[in-house]
């Protein structure tokens, strides 16, 4: 199951309710054309290669234009025989692999496109000769800046990562560490790291985690040396989060991930 949250009401109120209303997938691995529409809150359940992963990695793709188009201004993209303001997104950006990404490995286009409602469109191109772009639509102005981008697009994009279980004992980290696998399949080698720099956060969380699962706490992270211990309290039991069971830490990823994400207007997980 996949669940898109379009974000809170608050946040949408704030943005002017300015959201992604559907997506278009032309040629796209096992979408040769298919398209769905999207509400505030979205669940996509179906068997085993129906195509759920391949959505949520879209919007993968396009978390990470998404970042790169708010940190520089667009370069000149060739699609076909036009040139376009847009963004080159460089293998290194994307996490997911541009290998696959023609529908039965034709030799053809392959194109995602993310409609807002405020008419403007984010197209997500895969030429046949390899690579990928972010390119804006815009109907009111002319994108040149990350400026002008953001007056436009006013939509941010937070993927949970795959969750795992936590480390026996954490090595702190670096701040950057933390910040470049914060969403990849490395965040949960991370935990402790992110509350250990993210403190101002960390009383938000805590109460999540109170209210959501009877009887538990958490503490804020301290460091031991060189690693970073996080110890909660269960029925007046204190010890370490590693030995507090799998379900336990999953848990407590998952709702930092949604308290890291208040502010985002599309939260995906699965």
């Amino acid at each position: 199951m996949l669940t898109t949250c379009q974000g809170c009401p608050r946040t949408l109120a704030r943005m002017n309710r300015i959201y992604i209303s559907s997506v278009i997938f032309k040629n796209y691995k096992a979408f040769s054309r298919f398209s769905l529409s999207l509400h505030d809150t979205n669940i996509l359940v179906g068997p085993n290669n129906s195509g759920k992963s391949t959505i949520i990695g879209a919007f993968r793709v396009l978390a990470a234009g998404l970042r790169r188009a708010r940190a520089r201004n667009p370069e000149r993209v060739l699609i076909g025989e036009t040139a376009y303001p847009g963004y080159i997104l460089e293998p290194s950006l994307l996490p997911i692999s541009t290998e696959n990404v023609h529908t039965d490995y034709a030799e053809v286009d392959s194109s995602i496109d993310f409609r807002l409602s405020n008419g403007n469109v984010l197209h997500i191109h895969f030429p046949q000769r390899g690579g990928c772009a972010l390119v804006p639509e815009a109907t009111r102005k002319r994108i040149a800046s990350p400026t002008s981008f953001e007056s436009e697009f006013p939509i941010s994009v937070s993927v949970v990562p795959v969750l795992g279980p936590l480390e026996h004992e954490e090595a702190l980290v670096k701040l950057a560490t933390v910040q470049r696998n914060l969403h990849t399949h490395l965040a949960s080698r991370h935990f402790r790291s992110f509350w250990f720099y993210y403190p101002q956060g960390f009383d938000e969380f805590a109460d999540l985690v109170a209210e959501t699962w009877p009887g538990m706490e958490v503490e804020r992270p301290e460091q031991s040396d060189e690693t970073v211990l996080m110890f909660c309290r269960e029925k007046r039991m204190t010890r370490e989060l590693f030995w507090a069971g799998f379900g336990f830490q999953i848990w407590c990823q998952l709702l930092t991930h949604i308290s890291r994400a208040r502010d985002e207007s599309i939260l995906s997980y699965r």
